[in-house]
């Protein structure tokens, strides 16, 4: 959200939070071995983490606790500190760790007029490979499940973000099939209303958008043997707006490629003022490594749109449907530079449809056969207007 004052630093607590859910098990029965292998894999990461203090007792539940009290985290320069951090009933497991549970108590951090508040984070079935062993996602860490229950951003006292009942599962690969992956958030709130620019406020308030709320949804699963990455949904809801899905298929993202794609991102890292040249030639030749399968973009309608149309007849004096017309006689237009005629036809046919009766719009492109990246990326450099064919784009509405 722009024009609020967030600063980077808030990006922290969230950032952790991800990290955590991207951090590894632990054991109880050597503590310090324990805590120096979660030290070197955090860095690994990224991550530096460090802690003034360790406390070991029950839970309520009786379950035993490792405390870490004063965690300083460090991501990319920019430090915040946690004042408590539960790693709940860690056992070892294979030579290295399982934990539990990763427990973060509810946290907020001010800077000047701008917050941000944590409610409690809970990672489930963290795992930490023995030091010198890979584990089979490419040192990307494993855990079962994640959860949030609320989030929220202030500024100058008002929640501008926020955020409920956040949750992701990750169902572990067994007998040769995929790992699949579920995470949705319940409900969010945003105010565009509070943005500083006035031209932003008086446009969310025209529209009916000062206040928004909304929820989201993602499904997919991953393949390690094979490298077939699939995201089957990625749904944001804006209530009394519409939603907007992206879907996706890949190929080539096995074990090794994130291994070599953690390694080339942190060698970047650990220069970020040097020749950067080597590194990018690297990320290149990793990008060739993947193929395009298919991917899918929906947007379904849920007033949105006559209130644009709406809006912007009334910011020009004259009425909704004349701005649709505007609209549908520029698409041939834009659609010149592409070079396809057949795509271009597509294009208006869809948006004039749409525009009429506003049900849903979709963009999907579905090869025949998966396309190597360095074809694509070949094909966008010489001749772009055969991308469309390449990638067999269709342009779709109100089906």
């Amino acid at each position: 959200m722009t024009g609020t004052g967030i600063t980077t630093r808030f990006a922290l607590p969230a950032a952790f939070a991800a990290l955590l859910a991207y951090t590894a098990p632990a054991v109880a029965l050597d503590t310090d071995a324990f805590l120096d292998r979660l030290q070197a894999v955090m860095a690994e990461q990224g991550t530096n983490v460090g802690w003034a203090e360790i406390d070991q007792y029950e839970n309520d539940d009786g379950d035993p606790v490792i405390g870490l009290i004063d965690v300083n985290v460090e991501v990319n320069g920019e430090g915040t500190t946690l004042p408590l951090v539960e790693l709940i009933d860690v056992t070892e497991q294979g030579g290295g760790w399982r934990v539990g549970t990763l427990l973060v108590p509810e946290f907020s951090n001010q800077d000047g007029d701008s917050a941000v508040y944590l409610s409690e984070i809970a990672v489930d079935g963290m795992l930490l490979e023995p030091e010198g062993q890979e584990n089979a996602y490419g040192g990307a860490l494993f855990y079962e499940a994640a959860r949030l229950a609320e989030m929220a951003v202030t500024v100058k006292g008002v929640d501008v973000f926020t955020m409920t009942d956040m949750a992701i599962e990750v169902d572990l690969p067994e007998g040769g099939e995929p790992m699949v992956f579920t995470g949705a958030a319940e409900a969010f709130t945003a105010k565009p209303g509070a943005a500083d620019d006035p031209k932003t406020r008086a446009t969310a308030a025209a529209l009916g958008y000062s206040d928004i709320s909304g929820s989201f949804a993602i499904d997919g699963d991953w393949d390690p043997a094979s490298g077939l990455l699939r995201l089957t949904r990625y749904d944001i809801t804006v209530d009394d707006a519409g939603t907007i899905g992206i879907s996706l298929e890949i190929g080539g993202y096995t074990p090794d490629f994130i291994k070599s794609l953690r390694e080339t991102q942190a060698a970047m890292l650990a220069n970020p003022n040097g020749d950067q040249s080597a590194s990018g030639m690297a990320m290149l030749g990793l990008m060739q490594q993947l193929s395009f399968h298919s991917a899918r973009i929906h947007f379904d309608d849920d007033t949105l749109t006559n209130k644009v149309l709406e809006f912007a007849a009334q910011q020009q004096g004259g009425r909704a449907r004349d701005v649709a017309n505007q609209a549908k006689a520029m698409v041939p237009f834009m659609m010149m530079q592409i070079g396809d005629q057949q795509l271009t036809a597509q294009a208006t046919t869809a948006v004039s449809a749409f525009l009429d009766n506003p049900d849903n719009l979709v963009v999907s492109a579905a090869p025949p056969a998966p396309v190597p990246f360095a074809l694509l990326m070949a094909g966008a450099m010489s001749a772009p207007q055969t991308l469309p064919q390449t990638l067999g784009v269709t342009i779709t509405a109100n089906e």
